[in-house]
């Protein structure tokens, strides 16, 4: 199963994604472990995706800033989440694909 190789894409994917710098907004990236992720199964792609947003959320509203507005930064929230989903829908579609090769 190539479950590991996919797993390291994504969390090299992950690491190098960041919000557009619009506006001069500064560059956030962040590491998300992918390993025992099955993306070809929907449940574990699904848990994923929740960890990522989870972390992106962190990211994009850190409880540190200083004389900042605290409301959620939405923008930055869709951003980076816009940022990493091709690489999982791409990650998605070559697990399946290598299932039903498998079970041919």
């Amino acid at each position: 199963m190539k479950i590991l190789p996919a797993a390291l894409v994504a969390v090299a994917l992950l690491a190098g994604s960041s919000a557009a710098l619009a506006g001069g907004r500064e560059k956030v990236s962040l590491p998300v472990v992918a390993n025992g992720v099955d993306f070809a199964n929907p449940e574990s792609v699904a848990k994923f995706r929740s960890a990522a947003a989870r972390q992106i959320a962190a990211a994009c509203n850190p409880g540190d800033r200083i004389g900042a507005d605290l409301s959620p930064d939405f923008k930055c929230r869709r951003e980076m989440s816009a940022s990493i989903e091709p690489k999982v829908r791409q990650l998605v579609m070559a697990a399946t694909n290598n299932a039903r090769m498998a079970t041919n």
